[in-house]
Order: C-alpha cells, then sequence, then structure tokens
C-alpha cells in the first residue's frame, strides 16, 4: 500500500477533468445535498477501477492487485491518465482532491473559506434545508432545498475560474449591470437559471432549479452580493 499511494500522491486533475467533474456535482444537486454527490461521483468512478487491476497484473511489485476497501477508487480520463477520488473519509474529507467539508452556518463558512456569505431571504420557494460546505477546495456554496425539489445553490469560487457546474447552453444570454458588477443571466423564454459575476477576484454563481423572471433574478443576486 505504501507503493500505492506513493504513486497516486503525484497525480493530478486536469483542467478538463476538473470541468467535468464541477459540472457533475452541479446536475446532481437539483435532487441531492453536495455530500451525496460526491459519493455518486465516486462511485461512477468506481466502475473503471478495472483498469487498476490490470495494471496490478503486470506489475504486482508497484500496485496492489486489488484495492481493499480504504483505498481510493481509481479511473482514467479521455487521454488516459488516472483521475482518483475515495469514499468519505471520517472528518468527511476525500483523498486526492475529491474533499467536502460542511459547515454549521454562514459566518463559518466565511470564515474558511475566506470570502463573506450571508444567509439569503429573498428566495421564490420556501425553504425546507440548507447545507454549507466547502468543495474540492475551489468553491465553497450554500445549498437552499425547497419541499417540492426545488433548489438555490450560490457558490464563491477561490480564483476567477467559471465554478458554476452549470454549463449547459441556453438560449438567453444577457449581460445587465447590478450595482457597479457585470452580472451575465443565462436562461431561456425570459426565465433565468444562472446568474454569473466576478468580483474582487473571486467567480460567484447562483443557480436555481426552477427559472425565474429578470426583475427577481436581479433581486436574488443583489441579495447575495449584501
Amino acid at each position: 500500500m505504501s507503493k500505492y499511494n506513493e504513486i497516486m500522491e503525484h497525480i493530478e486533475l486536469n483542467d478538463k477533468m476538473r470541468e467535468r467533474i464541477i459540472g457533475n456535482i452541479g446536475a446532481r444537486q437539483k435532487r441531492k445535498r453536495i455530500s451525496t454527490a460526491v459519493k455518486m461521483i465516486s462511485a461512477a468512478a468506481a466502475c473503471l477501477v478495472i483498469a487498476v487491476g490490470a495494471a496490478a497484473l503486470l506489475n504486482r511489485d508497484k500496485i496492489p492487485q486489488t484495492p481493499d476497501e480504504s483505498s481510493p477508487n481509481v479511473a482514467k480520463n479521455d487521454e488516459g491518465q488516472v483521475i482518483a477520488g475515495s469514499a468519505d473519509s471520517e472528518d468527511g474529507q476525500t483523498e486526492y482532491g475529491f474533499d467536502v467539508q460542511e459547515y454549521g452556518g454562514a459566518q463559518e463558512l466565511s470564515d474558511a473559506f475566506g470570502v463573506k456569505f450571508h444567509d439569503i431571504k429573498n428566495l421564490p420557494f420556501e425553504v425546507t434545508e440548507q447545507s454549507y460546505s466547502v468543495m474540492i477546495g475551489d468553491f465553497a456554496e450554500i445549498n437552499y432545498n425547497g419541499a417540492n425539489g426545488e433548489y438555490c445553490c450560490i457558490r464563491a469560487g477561490k480564483d476567477t475560474e467559471d465554478i458554476s457546474g452549470d454549463y449547459n447552453e441556453y438560449g438567453t444570454v444577457k449581460d445587465k449591470d447590478i450595482d457597479g458588477t457585470t452580472v451575465t443571466f443565462k436562461g431561456n423564454d425570459k426565465q433565468y437559471y444562472l446568474a454569473v459575476w466576478i468580483k474582487d477576484g473571486h467567480f460567484y454563481s447562483v443557480s436555481l432549479s426552477e427559472g425565474t423572471d429578470e426583475q427577481k433574478m436581479t433581486d436574488l443576486v443583489r441579495d447575495v452580493m449584501g
């Protein structure tokens, strides 16, 4: 296992695979909290673990024949590079980049990530559950869930790279100035599902499961900006 772990320490996610992972997380949040999404991503990676088994047969001295339950799941990306992720550990972290930390509130999340968050009141549905997380070290988010499957996901990135998780093609893309910041609205038929902007060196996004009109999205973004 020591040789196996030594090999895995040198594995890095390329930009394409990172974007795919973030996108998968965003899609799965339509129904489930972020911690559940991470488990589903890890499970998907596990279906390719046979590739590691094949490598182990060729070189038993370097990689164990079959990773045990404490080992990370291993898969390859489109370029043939190995990526890795594991099931949640006892402290809520996962190895080799797929880690998630959950916090008790907006202030705790702000202190941990270094970007100011606060709870949002101006939501188009009644909130029944909310969660506060830092995901794969790249972004922090607050998830609000409603009784009928509605959700709102608010994210802030560590830098200006797009971490919205929503890379869909929308029929309407509109830039709007909100309190001196250019915000891009994305949606269809005058209903907007996504708003993104960059401020103070951080990328921000607001995602909604149900579309809303321009004014309500504007009010929501302004509320997030504080």
